[in-house]
Parts: C-alpha cells; sequence; structure tokens
C-alpha cells in the first residue's frame, strides 16, 4: 500500500512539473535580465527588471548591455547602439530637489560600452535629430545624476519637434504624478517598427516611436504613452499588455495580468494646460496645486506681455 502511495505522490509531482514546463514552452522566448542588474534592481518595480518575450523580445536579443547609475538603469543595443529602455524609480522628494537644478549639458559617449558598441558624438553631428533623453534630465536630482542622464548610453536620435513639443510635456506630466501621487515608477524606451530603419553616422538607428510606461503602485494602475518620432504631435495611450505585443518588452513583469492588460486613463498632453506657449518652462510648474495654476497664469500673462513688447 505504501509503494501505491508513492507511486501516486511521484505521478503528481511529474504531472505537475511536465506542466510548468508546458506552460514555459508555450509562451515561447524568454529573457530576464535581474542577474545583470544586480547593483541598481532598486530602479525596478519589485525589484524586477523588464524582460523580453516572444519573437520581437528575440530578434533584440543581441549585443546587449546591462549598465547600473545612480538615477536609472540602461538596457543598451550594440546592434542600434542606442539604449532599448531605461528604467527610474521618482519620488516626490526626488521631483522637488530636481526642479531646483539648474541644467548643464555634458554629452559624452559611454566609455563603459566597447567602442563598436556605442554612439559617438560625431554620429550626431549634423544628423537632423536631438539627442533624446530616455531617462530626462529633468528627473534628476543631484549633479551626479544630471551628469549621467548625458551619456549616451541614454540618448537615441529623436525627432526635435518631438522631443520638444509632445514628448516634453509627456516626461513634464510624468513629474507632475509623482508630485501628486508620491511614488512612480518609469520605463521609457524605444521601438524599431519599420522595415527600413534610418541611420545617422552610418551607424546609429533612428527609432520609430518611443514609448513612456508609468506605473503609480499607490492607485495600482499602469499605462503607456506610445508615440511615433515625427513631427506630429500623435499619440496613444496603450495597456503594459499591448507594449509586450507590439515590441516584445515585458517592462513591468512582477505586476499581475489584469494590472497589464488594463490601461489606466494617463493625463493627456493636450489636456489641462499641459501644452504651454514657447518660452513658459512647464517644467518648473506644478499642475497638481492651486499655486502651480496661479503660476502658469502669472507666466502665460508674462509671456504675453512680452511678445506685444516685442511685436
Amino acid at each position: 500500500m505504501r509503494h501505491v502511495f508513492f507511486v501516486i505522490v511521484f505521478l503528481l509531482l511529474s504531472s505537475h512539473a511536465l506542466a510548468n514546463v508546458a506552460s514555459v514552452q508555450a509562451s515561447g522566448f524568454l529573457q530576464g535580465f535581474n542577474d545583470v542588474f544586480g547593483e541598481c534592481r532598486g530602479h525596478f518595480y519589485d525589484g524586477q527588471a523588464p524582460m523580453l518575450t516572444g519573437t520581437r523580445g528575440q530578434n533584440l536579443n543581441r549585443e546587449l548591455d546591462a549598465l547600473c547609475f545612480e538615477g536609472f538603469a540602461v538596457l543598451h543595443s550594440g546592434v542600434s547602439r542606442t539604449p532599448l529602455w531605461s528604467a527610474e524609480r521618482l519620488t516626490r522628494e526626488r521631483i522637488q530637489n530636481a526642479r531646483t537644478l539648474a541644467r548643464t549639458d555634458s554629452f559624452r559617449s559611454e566609455s563603459r560600452l566597447p567602442h563598436g558598441r556605442r554612439a559617438e558624438l560625431s554620429d550626431y553631428n549634423r544628423s537632423g535629430f536631438d539627442r533624446g533623453h530616455l531617462s530626462p534630465n529633468g528627473d534628476m536630482a543631484n549633479a551626479n545624476t544630471q551628469y549621467e542622464s548625458f551619456s549616451l548610453a541614454n540618448i537615441a536620435p529623436q525627432n526635435g519637434k518631438h522631443n520638444r513639443n509632445v514628448w516634453r510635456h509627456i516626461e513634464t506630466i510624468t513629474r507632475n504624478l509623482t508630485t501628486k501621487y508620491g511614488d512612480v515608477y518609469v520605463v521609457t524606451g524605444v521601438v524599431f517598427a519599420t522595415n527600413k530603419v534610418e541611420r545617422i553616422g552610418g551607424r546609429v538607428l533612428v527609432p520609430s516611436h518611443f514609448f513612456k510606461a508609468v506605473y503609480l503602485p499607490s492607485l495600482n494602475q499602469a499605462a503607456v504613452y506610445y508615440s511615433p518620432n515625427d513631427e506630429s504631435p500623435s499619440y496613444e495611450v496603450i495597456s503594459l499588455s499591448e507594449l509586450t505585443r507590439r515590441t516584445g518588452m515585458n517592462v513591468f513583469p512582477a505586476l499581475p495580468i489584469p494590472v497589464q492588460d488594463y490601461a489606466y486613463d494617463l493625463p493627456r498632453p493636450k489636456e489641462k494646460g499641459e501644452i504651454a506657449p514657447a518660452g513658459i518652462d512647464m517644467d518648473k510648474i506644478d499642475l497638481t496645486t492651486g499655486s502651480g495654476w496661479l503660476l502658469l497664469g502669472l507666466e502665460i500673462f508674462k509671456y504675453f506681455i512680452s511678445s506685444i513688447n516685442q511685436a
């Protein structure tokens, strides 16, 4: 009787193990990076780095380098010579400190990357593209993290109008969400979704799209801004699951499927005054407070007066 019992237990355990193997095989390609980001897993929700999955993820899984910075973490591609994504944990204190820090540009190549797998400043010269931050300078709370953010490992070729208009306001909205909710996880990345990919410097690939995935722990809600890298103000708000389907990147793998499947209604860049006249620094204005709205009104009035004086 005892032998029969052990046989039954063995069969049950074996069937459970086989079921787990089948589940992994059915999901297709899956590549995690937790082991190579051991020094900076605090930038990721629940300490879990974004994963590559499916056929699209498998296509990206070449010549990758994991880079830890004080203010963010980057998965860099030696094929595109750009980051694939850059991850940050934003806090209210960090954003408050960032708003007091004057910008100091220090663009440079990333010395930790092999020469053949990194972008150089010369690649961007007369390219017609901006050096677009993934983790933006405006998120950086001290001089060191600001300096880090100008590494070309955190930079991708970005259409100038896109960088200075809709994308800039999406970055501002993300900071305003942090001020309001106190703790936000962000993964910003690039997508190469077209058959013919443009290059600058003959080496650096130009993304077809940029995305910014946002998770708000206090609400247990997430969504993604997904925007073409062109002159248009176009963007979508999509779910994490839709981002994974389009890109092969699961940027918050620790989140349960229902959270990944639902796209939280993120603020629209064209709503509630986020789009301001040129010359008004929205990075310094917090639209989640009454005083922020008063400051915006004052800045618009000052801009209007200066425009009349210059006319």
